[in-house]
């Protein structure tokens, strides 16, 4: 294909009638009966035609241009996406803290109404503590066939929970029916919960503090001194 280093539609077409073209326009006439004036328009004619094939041959050459430009970014482009295929395609490998301990033991969450409770900074009786009632939701996690869904607000966002999560125990143990190891465990778990929901300090102290009377009160040893101190423990 011709190489086209300008645009031939900007070039300005030569004064044929001019004395430069003079020379031609005699040997052209000395050929043929036609004036000065004639001869430049056909000149004029001529270049014109010469101007538009090479128009077009520039337009034809700018047009392949952009073609093979094109067709060399989207083979670019199809390479890139073959390349991110690939590595998604890829196996990855989880990292690990090197030196990380794996607890021998497995610690359930109470249910998600008593969380909820704590959370809203409610009364809740400890029971819903104990590890007996912990193991029971986890259970009851796994084997519900409650499809019944209910909606919830958690950090700014609407989200579905089953209704059984949100209702109270049907086995719940007041605080002073339960057995006194059980209250000495559930006390324990309260104490953790209410720490990781971040309650205030000074409620936390005071908390603790109470049970701690309760658990080490002498009174413990005495007949019926541990129902005794549960039903204090109830009153307060």
């Amino acid at each position: 294909m011709v190489c086209i280093t300008s645009d031939p539609a900007l070039d300005i077409a030569p004064d044929f009638v001019s004395a430069t073209f003079q020379g031609i326009r005699d040997r052209i006439i000395g050929n043929m009966q036609a004036t000065h004036e004639e001869v430049a328009n056909e000149l004029t004619t001529a270049w014109n035609t010469q101007v538009n094939e090479e128009t077009h041959l520039a337009a034809e050459a700018a047009h392949t241009k952009q073609e093979c430009c094109k067709q060399e970014q989207l083979l670019l482009e199809q390479e890139v996406e073959n390349e991110c295929h690939e590595v998604k395609k890829k196996p990855m490998i989880n990292n690990f803290k090197t030196g990380a301990l794996v607890s021998d033991t497995l610690t359930h969450w109470p249910s998600q109404y008593a969380i909820h409770k704590l959370k809203s900074v409610k009364y809740i009786k400890l029971w819903y503590f104990s590890p007996d009632e912990c193991r029971e939701a986890a259970n009851e996690v796994k084997s519900s066939a409650d499809s019944t869904f209910g909606f919830t607000k958690v950090d700014n966002f609407i989200t579905l929970k089953t209704i059984a999560s949100f209702r109270p125990s049907h086995k719940v143990i007041q605080d002073h029916g339960l057995e006194w190891h059980q209250f000495n465990m559930a006390k324990n778990s309260f104490l953790v919960y209410i720490n990781k929901l971040n309650w205030p300090e000074k409620h936390q102290h005071a908390l603790t503090m109470f049970f701690m009377n309760i658990i080490s009160n002498p009174q413990q040893a005495e007949l019926f001194g541990e129902h005794t101190l549960l039903l204090y423990a109830v009153r307060v």
